[in-house]
């Protein structure tokens, strides 16, 4: 349980309350009630029997309302029980003085003034007071609070901090109406920011601003975001906007927003400069001589061709004879020979030996 202020009610009600019991009890009740209407009187007190009871009388008395005032100012939770059982004690003298006919309108209030004590002992804002504060914790994180001096004014705030150890100054406390958890994109820390308060997102010093610009020979405006790490001409500080995240250029290091799932620039870039690398890849190479199924118009179905890139060797009736001379130009130029079936498909190969 951590110490909060205690609220003006409270405190009206301790200095009420004080200057009631000693008014009642060392003024009205040793003067004009109980205490002479029994015939006691301050002469008395030399007398054994009535000197004690008197100590005892005044000592439950003042240790009570020091246990209670006590109990109000550190907040412990016996505070308001213990002060509800006194007044019920406290609200027996004025009872059995109206019972034997001492003074009845006086102790009738004095009655009702124990009996509204006891009323508001019970409210729910004396309750609120006495209930534990809550210490609001964020994962590792607990919630603290310190009053600080603003300089050059006369003016004291509470300032609010998340922090993993108990620090120099700071009580932990609960989280403050009004107020909501925030988080540092950047070092993933919480803070505390006012609910509906713009989100305001960052990535280290850069912070994102938005503004409205209009489309070229369109009648039409859009938002644009940027990041800035200073304020800049035009542009207000915003919020991440949905269907976006952050994106970090590789070579500059500069954030921007790119549509979720949408690929980063780079590696785009990298994309198109690996394509023709690729192409050039998957191109057939220059030293494969082709034994090709080669109809042409006018000619038996299953004519065979020896070719290579752009180049008829020579043309066959059949398929052995242009395996044949496709094998003697492979072995002049050291090539491979590939061997189309009739289906237009490539199945075999070989390279003849030197």
């Amino acid at each position: 349980m951590s110490k909060k202020d205690m609220p003006i009610g409270i405190s009206l009600f301790l200095i009420l309350f004080l200057v009631f019991e000693i008014y009642y009890f060392f003024v009205d009740y040793l003067f004009t009630g109980l205490y002479p209407f029994h015939g006691y009187t301050l002469e008395s007190l030399g007398h054994i029997p009535y000197s004690l009871v008197t100590i005892v009388l005044y000592t439950i008395v003042v240790f009570s309302l020091y246990k209670i005032i006590m109990g109000f100012i550190l907040i412990t939770e016996w505070a308001r029980k213990f002060t509800i059982v006194y007044c019920v004690w406290a609200s027996l003298w004025p009872l059995w003085g109206m019972i034997i006919g001492n003074r009845l309108g006086e102790n009738l209030i004095f009655f009702a003034i124990y009996i509204l004590t006891i009323i508001y002992l019970l409210s729910s804002y004396v309750i609120k007071y006495f209930e534990k504060t809550i210490v609001f914790t964020y994962g590792p994180y607990t919630l603290y609070t310190r009053k600080i001096h603003l300089i050059n004014s006369d003016r004291i705030i509470d300032i609010y901090f998340f922090s993993t150890h108990a620090p120099k100054s700071g009580t932990p406390c609960a989280m403050p109406e009004g107020y909501e958890v925030g988080i540092n994109p950047r070092t993933k820390m919480p803070y505390l920011q006012k609910i509906g308060k713009t989100k305001v997102f960052k990535y280290g010093n850069y912070t994102l601003y938005t503004r409205k610009i209009k489309l070229k020979n369109v009648n039409q405006e859009r938002d644009m975001y940027f990041f800035s790490p200073h304020k800049p001409k035009s542009g207000n500080p915003c919020a991440k906007p949905d269907g976006y995240e952050l994106g970090v250029n590789s070579k500059t290091g500069l954030p921007y927003l790119r549509k979720i799932g949408k690929k980063p620039k780079e590696e785009k870039t990298k994309e198109k400069e690996e394509k023709p690398v690729e192409q050039k890849t998957e191109s057939k190479p220059s030293n494969v001589i082709y034994v090709v199924n080669r109809p042409q118009p006018g000619q038996v179905k299953g004519d065979w061709a020896v070719r290579s890139h752009g180049k008829i060797y020579s043309s066959h009736r059949t398929q052995e004879n242009a395996i044949k001379a496709a094998k003697k130009i492979a072995k002049e130029k050291n090539a491979t020979v590939m061997i189309q079936g009739v289906d237009g498909k490539f199945r075999d190969s070989l390279k003849p030996k030197k």
